[in-house]
């Protein structure tokens, strides 16, 4: 071949080898930015993810966390009053004036059906709480209220004694029993609604 011929065709084939190779070159190198992209994109995707997992679970734990408290208080202001108009009955003796007899009477009866008007709130908190969730909270929000349900009947009691002129030792026994188990049910519920507001799902108790 002649030289001046196989130097062109030598230039020729060079220039297109090194072509190809730059060619290569940036197509791996485009793979690989795509590649790397591809890997950022994803992991801001899983970030992202996280923080409205986290949001949603958060979110969640507040909107719990008042309606357990809704419902504790609206039971403590009826445990309250009932309790009050327990103490009522309790400050009356057999030897009292009749007058004042009558008057803690009436203020007891006041009271009592004070503590009836108020269960309305309870009541409606608790289907806030069967929404809300979880079950074991349902069943703990139901125990606390269906507990007041004795305690009502023994005041109750307690008042028709009064009435009466029939109350016994037993009547305050009984009333300031039923009271305690109520408040122990509480007690139950607001335990329980610790463990189910904390951020780890775990126990808070001491």
């Amino acid at each position: 071949m002649d030289p001046g011929l196989a130097g062109l065709l030598g230039g020729v084939i060079g220039a297109a080898v090194g072509a190809c190779g730059a060619t290569a070159s940036a197509w791996i190198a485009g793979r690989k930015a795509e590649r790397l992209a591809e890997i950022q994109t994803s992991a801001l995707m899983g970030q992202a993810r996280l923080q409205i997992a986290a949001d949603r679970a958060n979110s969640l734990r507040e909107s719990r966390k008042a309606a357990y408290v809704a419902f504790a208080d609206g039971w403590h202001l009826e445990y309250g009053t009932l309790s009050e108009a327990a103490v009522k009955l309790g400050g009356i003796a057999a030897h009292d004036p009749p007058d004042e007899r009558e008057e803690r009477r009436q203020a007891a009866r006041r009271l009592w059906n004070e503590a009836r008007t108020l269960q309305r709130s309870p009541d409606r908190l608790l289907s806030v709480v069967h929404v809300e969730g979880p079950d074991q909270m349902a069943h703990a929000a139901q125990a606390a209220s269906g507990a007041l349900v004795p305690y009502f009947t023994t005041v109750l009691d307690w008042l028709h004694a009064i009435d009466n002129a029939t109350e016994t030792r037993q009547h305050d026994a009984a009333a300031a029993g039923a009271g305690g188990d109520a408040h122990r049910k509480l007690l139950e519920f607001l335990y329980a609604s610790a463990d189910a507001v904390a951020p780890d799902g775990g126990s808070n108790r001491r």
